[in-house]
């Protein structure tokens, strides 16, 4: 129709005035530098004009790639999407304003008004879709990012239980030890339990050596008591413990446990061996 293209350039000969006018009323933090603003503004008022003279399917192409283009740098730029939004809807009251203005003062007919107010909507809610998918495509890459980080951490979370708890296999088969060493606390000590009954059950362990020469036991812990714990299940699953290396403070502790008398317990882990070795009749001979 002759009346839409008519205000459709009108609206492209007074773009940059109406990028002034949004400016005018937008708040003192505006959404991207002024340069920026001013170029993005007058693009979407572009297209607008765009609809009214060559018509909407053109424009709404066009808007489906600006959009895309401008949704992606205002995330970018790290501008709220409801802010975003808000602006949007700046955009349309003051298209409504300009062209009630203009059927007005060249008395165009309600029917020119409605129309041109239906392209200009069509347009805006095209741009408003395409900003928003820019936002919902940015929170999916941050929501990839994060599982990905929660993997790795995780995975490194399982590194540090495995170098927290080193099971190591000896000469003897079914004999298998824990040097540890370190501070120990509830969570290493909780952490290591699963680790600890899951190997000896891979092993077919009969005796488990847990060497603790290099151990400092934290203050107000939990961990002799889930200690105790750990050898009554590894007893449940035929798994015989040994402890080697306690401190003279320490056994002070173990003793009033009721799993004090259920273990053996060795100065070294020298003397352990040799107590295994007497004990299943065997020795070591030179060669």
């Amino acid at each position: 129709m002759e009346e839409l293209r008519m205000i459709g350039e009108k609206i492209e000969k007074f773009k940059y005035i109406l990028v002034e006018h949004i400016e005018l009323f937008e708040e003192e933090d505006p959404l991207l530098d002024f340069e920026t603003s001013k170029e993005v503004r007058s693009q979407l008022i572009q297209i607008h004009a765009d609809a009214l003279i060559h018509g909407k399917e053109q424009a709404m192409e066009s808007m489906k790639v600006t959009g895309m283009t401008i949704g992606k740098r205002i995330v970018d730029m790290g501008v709220p999407l409801d802010k975003n939004i808000g602006e949007a809807q700046l955009v349309r009251n003051l298209f409504w304003s300009f062209i009630e203005e203009e059927v007005s003062n060249r008395y165009y007919s309600i029917e020119i008004l409605l129309k041109a107010s239906s392209i200009i909507d069509a347009i805006l809610d095209q741009y408003i879709h395409c900003v928003s998918i820019s936002y919902v495509n940015h929170y999916k890459q941050m929501a990839k990012a994060a599982k990905d980080s929660l993997k790795k951490i995780k995975e490194n979370q399982e590194v540090m239980e495995e170098l927290a708890t080193p099971i190591v296999q000896t000469f003897l088969k079914d004999v298998l030890l824990i040097p540890l060493i370190g501070r120990i606390d509830d969570w290493r000590m909780e952490s290591m339990q699963s680790t600890v009954l899951q190997k000896c059950a891979d092993f077919h362990a009969e005796v488990l050596i847990m060497d603790f020469s290099g151990i400092i036991f934290t203050k107000e812990s939990n961990v002799l008591s889930l200690l105790d714990q750990l050898v009554g299940a590894l007893s449940l699953m035929g798994t015989e413990t040994m402890f080697v290396g306690f401190t003279p403070d320490v056994v002070k502790q173990i003793e009033k446990l009721d799993f004090a008398n259920q273990v053996e317990a060795f100065l070294s882990f020298a003397q352990a061996m040799e107590y295994l070795f007497k004990q299943r009749g065997l020795a070591i001979q030179p060669i």
